[in-house]
C-alpha cells in the first residue's frame, strides 16, 4: 500500500526547482531550464495569429485617408487581410441599411478585380506582386466608397451633387491605390496605366453603391 501512494507523489508532485506563480501556473528552474520560464509568455496574440494587426490597419486606413501624404514603400510588406474583409462588410452592411442586398456584387466583383489586377501588374512589373497584397490595397481603398454609401443614406446621390460625389469617391480610390501600387512595384513612370484599370474597378463599385 505505502508504494502505491510513493508512486502516485511521484507522479503528480512539483518538480524539483519548479515554483507556482500568483496565477497558478508552473514555472521551472534549475535542471538545464535556464531559469524561471513560462511557455505561455512567448506565444503570439490570437488576433496576430490570425493575420490580425490592429496597428497596421490604421497605418494603412490613414494612408488612405490622407492619399497626399508620402507613403513608405514597404507598407505592404506584410499581407494584411483583416482591414479589407472588413470593409467589404462595412460596405454591403451600408448598402443593407439603403435596402439594397449586394453582398454577392460587392465581394463577386472584388474577386473578379483583385485577379485582373494581379494578372495586369505582373505583365506590366518587373518584380511581381502576389495576390494577397492586390487584396489588401484594393480592399483598403475601398474607404471612399464606404464613405459615399453612407452618404447616401443621407442625401440623394441621384442627382447632380450625388454625381458629383461619385466622381470624387471614385478619383479617390483610384488614386490611393495606384499610389500604393506604383510605390510597392517602382512604377512611378507607368501610374496612368496602372490608374486606368484600377479606376474602372472603382467606378463598378460606384455604381453597385448609386443604383
Amino acid at each position: 500500500m505505502n508504494n502505491n501512494f510513493n508512486f502516485i507523489d511521484s507522479q503528480y508532485s512539483t518538480p524539483q526547482g519548479a515554483y507556482y506563480d500568483n496565477t497558478g501556473r508552473m514555472g521551472g528552474g534549475g535542471g538545464g531550464m535556464g531559469g524561471p520560464t513560462d511557455s505561455f509568455d512567448n506565444e503570439l496574440p490570437l488576433l496576430e495569429e490570425l493575420g490580425i494587426n490592429f496597428d497596421h490597419i490604421r497605418s494603412k486606413t490613414l494612408s488612405v485617408l490622407n492619399p497626399l501624404k508620402k507613403i513608405d514603400s514597404h507598407i505592404m510588406d506584410d499581407t494584411d487581410l483583416g482591414g479589407p474583409i472588413l470593409f467589404g462588410l462595412l460596405l454591403g452592411f451600408s448598402l443593407l441599411m439603403s435596402g439594397k442586398v449586394q453582398f454577392g456584387y460587392i465581394y463577386g466583383l472584388g474577386l473578379i478585380g483583385c485577379v485582373s489586377m494581379y494578372v495586369v501588374l505582373n505583365l506590366m512589373s518587373e518584380k511581381g506582386i502576389d495576390i494577397y497584397r492586390v487584396i489588401s490595397v484594393l480592399g483598403y481603398c475601398l474607404l471612399p466608397m464606404i464613405f459615399l454609401s453612407f452618404t447616401s443614406l443621407i442625401i440623394n446621390i441621384n442627382g447632380l451633387v450625388g454625381y458629383i460625389l461619385i466622381g470624387f469617391a471614385i478619383v479617390w480610390s483610384t488614386y490611393s491605390a495606384s499610389k500604393m501600387f506604383v510605390k510597392v512595384l517602382s512604377m512611378i513612370d507607368q501610374r496612368i496605366l496602372v490608374a486606368y484599370p484600377v479606376g474602372l474597378l472603382y467606378t463598378g463599385f460606384a455604381l453597385i453603391t448609386a443604383f
